[in-house]
């Protein structure tokens, strides 16, 4: 069997590729974190965002300033919630359906399980100083171990 070496006493290439891969899937991690309760707090929020604008009562506002007022406020938390998470919500519809809110939290939440995947490829990487790849395998006919002669 041929084998790939990469990796020795002197050259401790996997270690610094391990390196790399743990600096930067950490950094990814908790910029990931960041992002996935980022979007949590803005799905959580959003329902409290639109009472607030007064978009429910715009019957009872037709024709006063503050009809226009509410639509923006409105118009301002979709906005937020389309730039943190992606979800869009309908013209009318003043509430997430749980599809939308689910489909907007897994993908973070999905990143940030990657990365720890990255993470922990990263330390196997670190913690081997050598990976030996077999890349042929060949039948080397050995001599039969019969009694020795003397």
């Amino acid at each position: 069997m041929m084998l790939l070496r990469i990796g020795s006493n002197d050259m401790q290439l996997v270690k610094m590729v391990g390196a790399f891969l743990i600096v930067i899937s950490v950094l990814m991690l908790v910029r990931s974190g960041a992002v996935m309760f980022d979007s949590w707090q803005s799905l959580k929020g959003f329902n409290n965002c639109v009472e607030f604008s007064g978009v429910k009562d715009l019957d009872l506002l037709q024709g006063s300033p503050d009809y226009l007022l509410a639509q923006m406020r409105y118009e301002d938390c979709k906005d937020s919630l389309y730039d943190i998470t992606g979800a869009q919500v309908a013209g009318g519809e003043t509430a997430l359906t749980s599809r939308q809110f689910w489909t907007a939290i897994l993908g973070p939440v999905a990143q940030f399980f990657w990365w720890a995947i990255v993470f922990l490829f990263a330390l196997f990487l670190f913690n081997n100083s050598s990976i030996v790849v077999p890349v042929e395998e060949v039948e080397v006919p050995v001599r039969s171990f019969g009694r020795k002669r003397k």
